[in-house]
């Protein structure tokens, strides 16, 4: 029976290139501290997009009591001025969360972009 070959290269002859364990783990603890800042904007935004949601929603909801009271004005003049002023709210609260959600996004794009270009000066520096 024969022998399958072997090949004869000694180990000591690969040259594995050499890495900065050190420089990596720094560079993925700086990314895990980016994506944690990035969560903290997004939690940010999203407490203050509730807040002011609940805070127009009690609102309407106390509205709705005063109809359900028969604490309506009586004239048809108050009662547009009341209709326009409740989708003047509707509409501020709509613009203040949009406002709110594109800051947010906009922060965490920039938060990312700043490390992906920080990590690959890092990797420029690794691989020279």
């Amino acid at each position: 029976m024969t022998k399958p070959a072997i090949p004869t290269t000694p180990f000591t002859e690969i040259k594995f290139p050499k890495l900065d364990i050190e420089a990596l783990f720094a560079a993925q603890k700086a990314n895990l501290a980016v994506v944690q800042e990035a969560q903290n904007v997004l939690i940010d935004a999203a407490q203050a997009i509730l807040r002011a949601q609940y805070d127009w929603t009690m609102d309407m909801v106390a509205n709705g009591e005063n109809a359900l009271r028969g604490k309506q004005p009586a004239k048809p003049e108050a009662f547009v001025a009341d209709m326009q002023s409740t989708a003047e709210k509707t509409m501020a609260v709509a613009k203040q969360s949009v406002d709110l959600a594109t800051a947010a996004q906009q922060r965490v794009a920039e938060l990312v972009a700043q490390r992906a270009a920080a990590n690959l000066d890092e990797l420029k520096s690794l691989a020279a």
